[in-house]
């Protein structure tokens, strides 16, 4: 099997696990897609927190759910002061409602509504959220843009606009917006392109090798192989889930958090 370092390259190992010739690079992709949301749902390291701040008016009180939000870290209200800063405690919709609960939060559709000092939904500042955040998918070409002159031999890009650049001579098989290429040259020119995203799962791209062959499996009815790469898969997740964890309380410089029911 070769080396697993982008789409191409997974599809090419998922087909080589499942031992299939016969699967189209459209139904593997479904696999990877498939396999690529399961991960998420489950693994929770460094690499995926991120740290957003929030800019909240009494008017509404409440901050718009981010895009791939996964999971709640920590909501924080920030007063500039490490000693005035409150950490807002996460209430069921019941007891927001009914209750004053001073500095709590509450998740309604795609918001989560805060409450204030006296428990009012009035809350106003600057809120910290940490969080984890599930990446762009494999295969997928974010909206930032590279112009010819600047790619990268041997990495997958989208065109997104022709300009003056020839992409044909650089790999592409017309010079037609959206086609997707592996850069033979640096390119020349006014044209650009999206640049294939890489996201943490395939850096680990066992991974996500096995949740695609496990998504495979239950599409083929192959209900043996399904739980032979569902035990891979958990036991890979579990094994970097419990290394931050073990690292943590080691003392180990990761910003990880976890929940009571992990440690």
């Amino acid at each position: 099997m070769a080396t697993i370092i982008d789409q191409v390259t997974l599809r090419t190992g998922v087909a080589d696990w499942l031992n299939r010739s016969d699967l189209t690079d459209a139904q593997i992709d479904d696999f990877i897609a498939i396999g690529n949301a399961t991960i998420y749902e489950q693994l929770r390291i460094p690499p995926l927190e991120v740290v957003q701040s929030f800019a909240v008016t009494a008017a509404n009180s409440s901050i718009i759910i981010p895009s791939g939000f996964l999971e709640m870290i920590e909501l924080k209200l920030d007063n500039g002061d490490k000693d005035l800063s409150k950490t807002l405690g996460r209430i069921d919709s019941k007891a927001f409602g009914n209750s004053r609960i001073s500095h709590a939060y509450t998740r309604q559709g795609n918001n989560f509504l805060l409450t204030d000092q006296n428990g009012e939904q009035k809350a106003a500042g600057t809120f910290i959220m940490t969080f984890y955040r599930a990446q762009d998918s494999v295969g997928s070409y974010p909206l930032p843009s590279v112009t010819a002159g600047s790619f990268t031999i041997g990495k997958f890009y989208q065109i997104k606009t022709i300009g003056t650049t020839n992409f044909i001579t650089i790999g592409a098989s017309g010079n037609t917006v959206d086609v997707k290429f592996k850069a033979t040259g640096i390119g020349a020119g006014t044209g650009t392109a999206h640049e294939e995203f890489i996201p943490y799962i395939l850096t680990e791209f066992e991974i996500i090798l096995y949740a695609a062959c496990h998504a495979a499996s239950v599409y083929l009815g192959d209900v043996e192989m399904a739980m032979k790469f569902n035990e891979l898969m958990q036991t890979k997740i579990n094994s970097l889930n419990q290394k931050e964890v073990r690292a943590s309380m080691k003392g180990g410089g990761f910003a990880s958090r976890f929940s009571s029911p992990l440690l």
